[in-house]
Order: structure tokens, then C-alpha cells, then sequence
């Protein structure tokens, strides 16, 4: 039933019952003699009666079923991949004029390790060998450069210092040093 077809219905039945107590209460229904009583206890009952029927009615509410539908698949291109065009050397033409010249690495000039020391206590030609070999030993070690071991990468600033340490270690032996 459409629920104003149900309302009427529930009207119909709260005015039917009050008018049927106030009839029986008129005529003197259990002793009251209030003549609007009945119909208010008849209304009463009938707007209990209504409202139960009212209540158990319950509008129907439609709602559409819901729709599933997967989403569409996509497939993406792949990517492009660009190369690079290989790669072609060309020589020039060779065209020599004039012979190529060779030219050597630079020599390096060391200056002289060589001290010239004279004996001043009159030193013997051994203990003058002794005291030199002595004396090359500890200049190499303190300047760090050994004459034996001299190359093209020996700097002049590798045998001044020998060259000093060298002269030094001599004078304190008792030799002249130029």
C-alpha cells in the first residue's frame, strides 16, 4: 500500500472507534456519564490502533543495484630508444714536407759533489779516505741525495744541499774547505 492510502486507512479507524465509544457511552456504557468521554477514550484507541498500523508499514525505499565495471586496460609504447649512428673515423692525407726532427729530452746539468778538502794536521792519504767515505755516508743521509744514484729528475737543490752537508762534516774533521 502507498502510504497515503495507509493514513486515510488510520484516520478512518481513529474516527470510526470514537464515534463508536461516544455512541456507547452516550447510552450509558460502565456507569459514565460524561457524554465526550467515551469519544475521547474511542479516538484514544483508534490513534493507538492507527499508529501501530503506521508504524508496521514501513516505506519502501528502491535504490539502484550498484554497477562494477573493471577499468578499460591500458598498455603504454614502449619506449623508443634512439642510438647513436656509428662512428667512422677518416684519416687526412698524410703530406710531409719536411722529415719530422727527433728531438731529445734536455740533459740536466748537476752541479759537482765534489768538494775539494785539504788537510790541515797533516792527515794521512787512508785516514784522508776514511774521513771522506764518512763524511759522503752522512751528507747522503742528511740531505737525501746520493751521488752514486744521480738521473735526469736530480735537482740542483739536491746537490747543493749534499754539497754543504759534505763540506761541513770535512771542516769538522780538521780539513779546508774551498
Amino acid at each position: 500500500m502507498k502510504s497515503i492510502t495507509i493514513k486515510t486507512a488510520a484516520l478512518a479507524l481513529v474516527l470510526g472507534l470514537g464515534a463508536a465509544c461516544g455512541t456507547a457511552s452516550a447510552w450509558g456504557g460502565r456507569g459514565y456519564h460524561h457524554h465526550g468521554g467515551g469519544f475521547v477514550i474511542g479516538a484514544a484507541l483508534g490513534l493507538a490502533a492507527g499508529g501501530t498500523i503506521m508504524a508496521l508499514s514501513q516505506p519502501a525505499y528502491a535504490y539502484p543495484s550498484p554497477f562494477y565495471a573493471s577499468p578499460p586496460v591500458f598498455y603504454p609504447a614502449p619506449a623508443v630508444v634512439y642510438s647513436s649512428p656509428p662512428v667512422v673515423y677518416a684519416s687526412p692525407p698524410v703530406v710531409y714536407s719536411t722529415p719530422p726532427v727527433v728531438v731529445a729530452p734536455p740533459q740536466t746539468v748537476v752541479a759537482s759533489t765534489d768538494v775539494a778538502a785539504y788537510p790541515l794536521h797533516g792527515q794521512s792519504a787512508a785516514l784522508q779516505a776514511s774521513d771522506r767515505a764518512a763524511c759522503e755516508r752522512w751528507a747522503s743521509g742528511q740531505s737525501g741525495y746520493d751521488p752514486a744514484q744521480a738521473s735526469q729528475w736530480t735537482t740542483s737543490a739536491q746537490t747543493s744541499s749534499y754539497t754543504r752537508a759534505m763540506g761541513a762534516c770535512l771542516k769538522g774533521r780538521g780539513y779546508s774547505i774551498n
